[in-house]
């Protein structure tokens, strides 16, 4: 090939795809004698004085610049050139190009088709119609909502999920101040006030609290498409990066997008680790810098939670990424108890005759919203033992009596004065935490490290 690239006069220009495969991304004592030989050609084309001369042009073909090796994508010679997803009205027009030659009906209009398949690629909207056409149907909601949802699953391999929110706000009992923050940024989002919304929510505060159940819950009531973030890290050099990079990738090209990551404590860390070849620190400074651009401020939204924000990197918590910090706590009374507990009743469809939950309130003080599912799910259980169809006072206070509820009451309140450092708005305080300075926070959280040795 090298000599054809130099035949005098000769101008050529070579494709190379699925450029990965040729010279994919590892650390140079891993690769094979036959990927080092690749990588060198390659690396020897991009210094030639007499290729860089000619009017000759390799191209290489890849769909994560991630996969390719680093000694040639950094190389100064070498140009990568991006070729995003197609945008609404390039779909727009390649829709109307396949109306022109098939004869497919649509449940919609075309610029409805064309704004609902974001996020897919030309040959992806083109099976739709291929699929449609095979089977003799026509181009329906349905059929919409469950190709995309798997195309981007699998595109990504399994790193997302697209999540279809079955309840709303409303299906949230108590946390009243939470709800009225997050339908405001619900209404701004509709509105398309978007300097009013934030670039990013952290829902902070111990486990049980709810924070998976209501982000799913503002989910369902914002509009926006919803993804959550699985575990995009694995061993293999390189591996990591490039997954970080189709996720990226796929949520730029959905333009009105909620990401969602639990346990993000656990997924990012404080963007260190030693012996992972700064693998680590690379994926931290993509994620902050994709999490800061303020051009996506309305279109995409991140919403992470964690009851250990304290092993978060501050950087990465600070406003411009995520402007509100959103405390949960257990519920504070008996009124705030008596509405969780109807709401998870709703919640499971389980239905009940008891009108006065004042024993119920009175003997679970303190419980979290875990618990009290628990003891809903165990009351329903009890009651059909019982041969009642519907659960019963004496049911729920059985299963009270009988749930033995989560004993490490100090870690507990560790991460609730871990909520209240992070929080950044003091209305959203329970009364017992809105009036205590910095200083009294921080002193009652060293003495809690260390009586738990954190």
């Amino acid at each position: 090939m090298e000599k054809f690239l130099k035949i005098p006069g000769q101008c050529t220009g070579i494709v190379l795809g699925y450029a990965e495969t040729i010279a994919q991304t590892a650390e140079i004592n891993f690769l094979t004698q036959e990927e080092r030989a690749n990588l060198i050609t390659f690396q020897r084309w991009a210094s030639d004085p007499e290729l860089l001369n000619s009017d000759n042009l390799i191209i290489l073909i890849t769909e994560n610049l991630a996969d390719i090796n680093q000694r040639i994508v950094k190389n100064p010679q070498i140009y990568p050139i991006e070729i995003p997803m197609p945008e609404f009205e390039e779909r727009l027009e390649f829709i109307n190009y396949i109306l022109n030659d098939t004869k497919i009906e649509l449940e919609m209009s075309v610029e409805q088709l064309a704004y609902l398949t974001a996020g897919l690629r030309r040959i992806q909207i083109d099976g739709l119609f291929r699929q449609a056409k095979k089977s003799n149907n026509k181009i329906s909601y349905k059929l919409i909502k469950e190709k995309k949802k798997t195309i981007i699953e699998n595109e990504c391999f399994g790193l997302v999920e697209l999540v279809e929110p079955v309840h709303t706000l409303e299906s949230v009992g108590g946390m009243e101040s939470i709800k009225n923050y997050l339908r405001r940024v619900v209404t701004n989002i509709k509105s398309g006030n978007f300097r009013r919304v934030p670039m990013g929510i952290f829902f902070v505060g111990p486990m049980g609290t709810g924070k998976t159940f209501v982000a799913e819950a503002f989910a369902g009531e914002c509009g926006l498409t919803c993804l959550k973030l699985k575990n995009f890290r694995e061993k293999w050099v390189g591996s990591t990066e490039s997954n970080l990079e189709k996720i990226l990738n796929i949520v730029k090209a959905l333009g009105s997008v909620l990401i969602i990551m639990d346990e993000v404590d656990r997924a990012l860390g404080g963007g260190e680790n030693e012996g992972d070849s700064g693998t680590s620190s690379r994926v931290y400074a993509k994620i902050r810098a994709f999490m800061s651009d303020t051009g996506n401020r309305g279109k995409i939204l991140w919403l992470i939670m964690s009851n250990r924000p304290d092993k978060l990197d501050i950087d990465l918590k600070r406003p411009g990424r995520f402007d509100s910090k959103i405390p949960f706590f257990y519920p504070q009374n008996a009124t705030e108890l008596e509405n969780v507990i109807k709401a998870l009743f709703s919640k499971n469809k389980i239905h009940h005759e008891i009108a006065d939950f004042t024993k119920v309130t009175a003997a679970t003080q303190g419980y979290s919203g875990a618990d009290m599912e628990a003891i809903i799910l165990l009351s329903d259980g009890f009651a059909s033992d019982a041969g009642h169809e519907k659960v019963l006072e004496e049911d729920l206070l059985k299963a009270v009596f009988d749930f033995i509820p989560n004993r490490d009451s100090l870690t507990i309140e560790f991460m609730e004065y871990l909520a209240v450092f992070e929080c950044s708005s003091r209305h959203m305080l329970p009364e017992r935490f809105q009036n205590l300075t910095n200083e009294q926070i921080n002193e009652r959280l060293r003495e809690l490290k260390e009586t738990l040795r954190l």
